[in-house]
């Protein structure tokens, strides 16, 4: 079980172990190692979150597992939180959930956009609209050291207006 668990994280140490820039062999296991990590992290206790967060920013970077990031406009509907994908998805692609990250302070990442089913267990605090579907969005709190290389962001800011 254990070994289960570090696997993923070894993977992201290793390909983010050499410098790294933008569109590197390294950055390119980085994408798809960090998620890989961020999904074994629901099952460290206190890190899933039960409710959405009360503060976030108007607009987040969404980042499609190992493809493009994308601008994100962040609103409420009732007491869950509804984030509204700007741009297009590559058609190749059929993200199911996704996943808002929040690092220790409670800042919001960004969302990442899975395919496949969501976390077992991990309540829904909102949704995500992509196009014309409606995906269930969960939440997780976490260092985000865990799950990725400051050179290779998910969320990288620039991708935001």
């Amino acid at each position: 079980m254990l070994t289960s668990r570090l696997l993923p994280v070894l993977l992201l140490l290793l390909a983010c172990g050499k410098p790294a820039r933008s569109g590197t062999a390294a950055c390119g296991l980085a994408a798809l190692a960090g998620p890989t990590a961020l999904l074994t992290q629901f099952s460290v206790p206190r890190q899933t979150l039960s409710t959405p967060p009360r503060v976030l920013p108007e607009r987040l970077v969404t980042r499609v597992v190992a493809g493009p990031a994308l601008p994100s406009i962040v609103g409420r509907s009732d007491s869950l939180l509804v984030i509204g994908v700007e741009g297009t998805i590559p058609p190749s692609i059929r993200p199911a959930y996704g996943v808002l990250v929040l690092d220790t302070a409670e800042k919001a990442r960004g969302v990442m956009l899975f395919e496949g089913l969501p976390v077992e267990g991990a309540p829904e605090i909102g949704t995500v609209a992509v196009g014309d579907s409606s995906l269930p969005l969960i939440g997780i709190q976490l260092d985000p050291s865990r799950i990725e290389d400051p050179r290779c962001p998910f969320f990288p800011d620039s991708v935001l207006p």
